[in-house]
């Protein structure tokens, strides 16, 4: 049976702006964005850190509701996947893979023969579950090596899998792609 629909949304200016109401220091935003961000976070230097060429920002909604965000870029020949994010208090509800579903059938829309890629900081044991949960799996980092993170890779292949069994109704439209999460 189906859990609940929701909509991937491509983010709108205001969408990304609004995130930076979930960091309070420097320290968070760079563990969520990286690195090259400076604090306080003002408009038009943290776009332009945001939203990079060959990136894509998406908006995960439950009903009307904003709860997650996530960013799909072209880096390593995969699709890679960044900047994900479930909104404070919608966190322990299962979303980070309910919003990599929504990133990985919007890039599969795009080009369903690339893998699929994305760091993480390996103190973060809650996000590095979740990945693992929807088979992405430890791999080599591309270039210079960072103790701190770990790369993941998902195959094409496992990633059609791993959706044909946990998405249904899936409904694309020009600025939004609906479906159904069934755990």
């Amino acid at each position: 049976m189906p859990d609940q629909h929701f909509q991937l949304k491509v983010a709108s200016l205001n969408d990304c702006l609004a995130l930076r109401h979930y960091f309070i220091n420097l320290s968070e935003v760079t563990r969520w964005g990286g690195e090259g961000f400076s604090f306080p976070l003002q408009k038009h230097a943290f776009l332009q850190k945001l939203l990079l060429p060959d990136t894509q920002s998406f908006v995960l909604f439950r009903g009307e509701q904003a709860v997650g965000f996530g960013q799909i870029c072209d880096r390593f020949g995969r699709h890679h996947l960044a900047r994900l994010l479930v909104f404070p208090k919608f966190r322990r509800q299962g979303l980070s893979q309910t919003l990599l579903q929504g990133l990985m059938l919007q890039a599969i829309a795009q080009n369903k023969r690339l893998d699929f890629s994305l760091y993480v900081f390996l103190t973060n044991e809650t996000a590095i579950n979740s990945y693992l949960k929807v088979g992405f799996s430890p791999a080599s980092q591309p270039g210079q090596v960072r103790d701190d993170l770990a790369f993941m890779t998902l195959s094409a292949e496992q990633a059609q899998l791993y959706l044909k069994h946990h998405s249904i109704g899936v409904n694309r439209q020009p600025q939004a792609l609906s479906y159904a999460r069934v755990n």
